[in-house]
């Protein structure tokens, strides 16, 4: 755009993406409300999952977020793929699944994205911002908690790592994305007596490079009242550097009033409170980067290798788990 257009306030036209959403539900709902806020997207609306196979018929259509059933999500997202379209899915936990549709984007030169929800969280990319500049020296150490809280409904035989597995993904993802490889991995977990709710579940693991080191706690407190615009879980990173600490002190829900990023320095505290802390915010994100990949601004944050390293780590803590050892999480 040339200086006279700027100074008579014109703006640079875009080029418009159109986007639907393939399901129904409350997470529907959210990306819906990220997608209608973003004004380049086109937003074509919600459809019910069955409408799979009329893709085509909606056109210039280029972007499918689908959001279905673990067990129909990854057929689902192949018709979409088929058909040469962006496709956007929560992770499945078959690395199998994720390998075929790897292979099946690529063969019809289409983009594929696993929705890793807390890397589009802007607190997380504010600690991704500060790790990337060095801002308190080499990182040591990543402590990531959970804690479910009020409402939290457990289900007889209810296995923990199954758990984790479905629902934190996402979150395991953040100890690749901020420090690298994980080269090992060793779960303790306590034993359950039938009449009690699950043990603190502890994940621990060591990066490829040397001294540094991260764990996931994931604690059950279902009398534990959590003040929460989505689901009643409260999260805590922690990462410790060899110059200071920087906490996040909240993801979906909020525990405390508390500034949302802290760094304490050497010899300071500072506290980022103008960081966007909505957890909606995630959706709007994911909207923005849909169209930045499809318009050629920007890859996507998602990469083959982050997806595969946060399948591994879980593979990696069920067999610590059976084994009562540290192994190997390949990568």
């Amino acid at each position: 755009m040339g200086f006279i257009a700027r100074l008579k306030g014109e703006k640079e036209s875009r080029p418009k993406v159109k986007a639907v959403i393939l399901g129904a539900g409350e997470a529907a709902e959210r990306l819906a409300a990220g997608y209608r806020s973003v004004k380049d997207i086109e937003f074509l609306g919600l459809k019910p999952l069955n409408q799979a196979d009329n893709l085509h018929d909606m056109s210039g259509l280029q972007a499918v977020e689908v959001v279905a059933p673990r067990e129909l999500c990854a057929d689902i997202a192949a018709q979409c793929l088929a058909a040469g379209l962006f496709t956007s899915l929560d992770l499945p936990s078959d690395i199998t699944a994720v390998h075929n549709l790897q292979t099946l984007a690529q063969a019809n030169n289409a983009a594929l994205r696993f929705r890793l929800y807390p890397i589009y969280y802007p607190p997380y990319r504010e600690v991704k911002r500060l790790v990337e500049e060095m801002h308190l020296g080499q990182p040591l150490c990543l402590k990531l908690a959970v804690r479910r809280g009020e409402g939290t409904s457990l289900p007889e035989g209810f296995d923990l790592l199954a758990w984790i597995e479905e629902h934190e993904l996402g979150y395991l993802a953040l100890s690749h994305w901020l420090l690298g490889p994980v080269d090992k991995v060793y779960v303790q977990q306590p034993r359950r007596e039938p009449s009690h709710m699950p043990a603190s579940t502890l994940i621990m693991w060591k990066y490829a490079e040397i001294h540094q080191y991260g764990y996931l706690q994931m604690d059950f407190c279902p009398e534990l009242h959590i003040r929460t615009s989505t689901d009643p879980v409260h999260r805590l990173l922690e990462l410790t550097s060899v110059g200071g600490v920087i906490m996040v002190t909240r993801g979906e829900g909020q525990l405390m009033r508390m500034p949302v990023v802290i760094i304490r320095g050497k010899t300071t505290a500072t506290s980022l409170e103008t960081v966007p802390d909505d957890w909606r915010e995630v959706y709007v994100n994911l909207a923005r980067e849909t169209h930045a990949h499809l318009t050629g601004e920007k890859p996507m944050a998602t990469t083959t290798q982050l997806v595969t390293s946060s399948l591994n780590l879980v593979k990696a803590a069920r067999q610590s788990l059976s084994q009562g050892d540290e192994v190997s999480c390949q990568q």
